[in-house]
């Protein structure tokens, strides 16, 4: 009798314990986010974070709606997730003469809400520099407005928001004389000011118009794919060619951290065929790239995608327009796709139908709350931020 009465009671300290470290955890999660952001309500912080680590598994949730503003979602523009903050970081714009927005605009999940970072600079401060290279502003520095596609990514070592793009199709490049030559621009998320990348290397792409680029947080290095491969290193000012690599315009370049291989997503008219490049630490510069064929669910081609990979559990999510249903052509809608990487499969979530993305690389998976969010919308709609937890295979 004694026996089980201290049995029980173990059971019962082994719970509270438990769940004192599940509180304790939960607690020191927030201290840590809030600490890293301009927090104004803790309260509704707790509230915002408690829900995204509890969300249902394999479901787009609408997490914000941002309508009627002077800002939407650009489909030319690219999206980083900022590791330092939590936040996500959106750069880029359609130009064609109509938008000039060359502002970084930040969305922190735990408040919901959206800061921007400056205001628009004129056309009438669109300049070339004494090197060459296109700058706008009227005091400080910026890049011109520009389409980024997938060459926007988030330094945690510098604190730095990198851009590689190329304004090429906006106009206001026919009505300024002199060399222009693209610059590798960085965004410092501290001091909130522009700066340009000076290699030590003196190469450089022709020009970065359609450029993808992809993070190595391991060996702490930027892959760019614009006319070949090339290697960008910070910590020694860097910038070299290392091999031949598909066309990515229209492309999504992404790192797998787990197996250390560069993916590229997608292509101009639509594939499902996804390439591979093997990264190791000391980089082969004739390593060929391999072209994979996914098996599992079927796939809808695709070009332009939102990918995003999953530290956790090692694979990739993808969201994929689906074509019109004949019997109802206003129905639209995209499918979600899990690649895995180890076996090569798409997998399709059952429960995870999102709206159109069009024209879309802004996905980021949140490290923090292990989460991935997704952003729609276009001028008539506004900007929506979707989230979605993982878990594994829904498949018996």
């Amino acid at each position: 009798m004694k026996i089980s009465r201290i049995f029980d009671a173990l059971v019962n300290l082994s719970t509270a314990i438990v769940n004192r470290l599940i509180h304790c955890l939960m607690i020191a999660t927030f201290v840590y986010l809030t600490g890293c952001t301009k927090a104004s309500d803790e309260d509704a912080q707790l509230e915002n974070t408690l829900f995204l680590i509890n969300l249902p598994a394999n479901r787009w949730i609408k997490y914000h709606h941002l309508k009627d503003d002077d800002w939407w979602r650009q489909s030319h523009a690219g999206l980083a997730y900022d590791s330092t903050r939590g936040s996500l970081l959106v750069f880029g714009s359609d130009t064609h003469g109509q938008d000039w927005d060359n502002v970084v605009h930040e969305f922190m999940p735990r408040q919901r809400e959206w800061v921007h970072h400056g205001v628009k600079s004129t056309p009438n401060t669109y300049k070339v520099n004494s090197e060459g290279q296109r700058v706008a502003g009227a005091t400080d520095l910026a890049p011109w407005a520009s389409h980024t596609y997938d060459g926007v990514e988030y330094d945690p070592i510098r604190d730095n928001l990198v851009i590689v793009a190329s304004p090429s199709h906006n106009p206001i490049n026919k009505q300024i004389p002199g060399l222009k030559s693209d610059a590798i621009w960085l965004y410092g998320m501290d001091k909130e000011k522009w700066s340009i990348f000076e290699t030590q290397s003196g190469n450089a792409p022709g020009n970065y118009f359609g450029a993808a680029m992809a993070y190595d947080e391991v060996n702490d290095r930027f892959f760019i794919c614009k006319e070949g491969l090339w290697l960008l290193e910070f910590q020694n000012k860097n910038l070299r060619k290392i091999g031949s690599a598909p066309n990515c315009l229209h492309r999504t370049l992404a790192f797998d951290s787990r197996r250390g291989f560069l993916y590229i997503f997608g292509s101009y008219k639509g594939t499902c065929v996804v390439s591979r490049y093997k990264a190791g630490v000391f980089l082969d510069e004739y390593a060929e790239w391999e072209e994979i064929a996914p098996t599992g669910d079927d796939c809808t081609p695709y070009s332009s995608v939102p990918v995003a990979f999953d530290k956790k559990v090692g694979v990739f999510l993808l969201v994929v327009d689906q074509p019109k249903i004949p019997a109802d052509p206003k129905t639209k809608s995209a499918a979600t796709l899990v690649y895995d990487p180890q076996i090569n499969t798409y997998e399709k979530l059952l429960d995870s139908q999102a709206p159109t993305v069009g024209m879309n690389f802004m996905m980021a998976w949140d490290s923090v709350h292990e989460v991935f969010f997704l952003l729609t919308g276009d001028w008539k709609n506004g900007m929506t931020v979707w989230v979605l937890r993982l878990e594994a295979s829904q498949k018996p």
